[in-house]
């Protein structure tokens, strides 16, 4: 089986889910992180370097480790209020818990998977917006110059583009750019972030500069996928697909 993991909220992975579905991929499973955190029952075991889990959902379909070929990771953080069924004073240590958790079993799934976690995010890194202008630019894009001061800590995730400047969204994925078209540095530029992120699937928001070049403005290891169209989800579904046996 193949899985889309995302939650209840999340547009594009539902999308995803249908569009996969209909390109025949299957068995294909929806897994909500709202599911995955009540009112399931988990067996999680470490054997050295090996990782198996099984998990029964709330509407009693069972997911092991040993039967999933590949999956699409949009998962962002344990579902919202799980970490609240705990004590006042011990919800902070109770998220840390979650999320090591988390990162644990997704680490662990089998096959391919698409956005695997990493120690900044768990669908793929969230880099503050410093870190991901220097890597732009080693990536080739043009960057914005940027400066923050101890005050102004809320802009350190936020999107670099002007008010009022025209804004476009593509996605990296193994190599190759789609959604809105650029030209080719550009586009090779975008494939290399990708890479030099660690990151399979990325999406990245650029903004026309004054002299009319894209300039780098966000990037996001959770894209809005249909910005990429049906020749991403025929990618996707290849990628998972890929060396798979009846």
């Amino acid at each position: 089986m193949w899985l889309v993991l995302c939650s209840s909220s999340d547009t594009s992975g539902l999308w995803v889910y249908q569009g996969l579905r209909q390109l025949g991929v299957g068995p294909m499973e929806l897994v909500l992180s709202e599911w995955l955190a009540f009112g399931s029952r988990w067996e999680h075991r470490l054997d050295g370097s090996a990782t198996q889990f099984r998990v029964t959902l709330p509407d009693g379909r069972v997911l092991c480790s040993s039967r999933i070929r590949g999956a699409i990771n949009r998962l962002l953080a344990p579902a919202p209020g799980i970490d609240q069924q705990a004590a006042i004073s011990d919800r902070e240590y109770a998220h840390a818990e979650l999320q090591a958790f988390y990162l644990s079993w997704l680490q662990g799934l089998p096959g391919v998977m698409i956005n695997r976690p990493g120690a900044v995010g768990l669908c793929g890194p969230w880099y503050h917006t410093s870190e991901w202008v220097c890597r732009a630019s080693r990536a080739g894009l043009k960057a914005p110059v940027y400066r923050q001061s101890a005050h102004e800590t809320e802009r350190g995730y936020a999107s670099l583009a002007p008010e009022g400047a025209t804004t476009i969204n593509v996605i990296a994925f193994r190599g190759e750019v789609y959604g809105e078209r650029v030209g080719e540095p550009v586009a090779r530029a975008c494939a290399r972030l990708a890479q030099e992120a660690r990151t399979e699937l990325l999406g990245i928001e650029l903004y026309a500069g004054q002299d009319g070049e894209w300039t780098f403005a966000s990037a996001t290891p959770c894209p809005g996928l249909s910005v990429g169209g049906m020749p991403l989800l025929h990618s996707l579904a290849d990628a998972l697909t890929e060396g798979a046996t009846s």
